[in-house]
């Protein structure tokens, strides 16, 4: 793998879990992106459990990406030229986040080859 030719943004801990802080494939300019899409990750773990995933990722998404206009708007920016890279950054915090708890629940390595041992019995 070759290495990045900028500074690559992180996937924040915002629990009290001891997450190891990773390193993502995402300009670290798009940071914000990240925290945000993070966030939005932790919303969805405290949302009632009949809101799916499948919905609240894109409706976090697209407002996410309202406001995000709306401030470039009234910043005088062309928001249209890092859309993309927006959107790509709060996907991987969203994502990112969600991947960090589902390796919380992970069995370690000896309960897993218990499991599996007996699983074939």
């Amino acid at each position: 793998m070759h290495k990045p030719r900028y500074q690559q943004a992180t996937l924040p801990n915002l629990t009290s879990a001891s997450l190891p802080e990773t390193a993502l494939s995402i300009d670290a300019r798009f940071q914000f992106a990240v925290n945000c899409g993070a966030q939005s990750a932790v919303v969805f773990f405290a949302e009632d459990q009949a809101i799916t995933l499948h919905a609240h990722l894109p409706a976090s998404l697209e407002y996410f990406l309202m406001r995000s206009q709306q401030g470039a708007l009234a910043l005088g920016m062309d928001f249209s030229e890092s859309a993309k890279q927006c959107t790509d950054a709060f996907i991987a915090g969203y994502l990112g986040r969600i991947q960090q708890e589902l390796r919380l629940m992970q069995p370690n390595q000896q309960q897993a080859a218990s499991a599996s041992h007996c699983a074939y019995h």
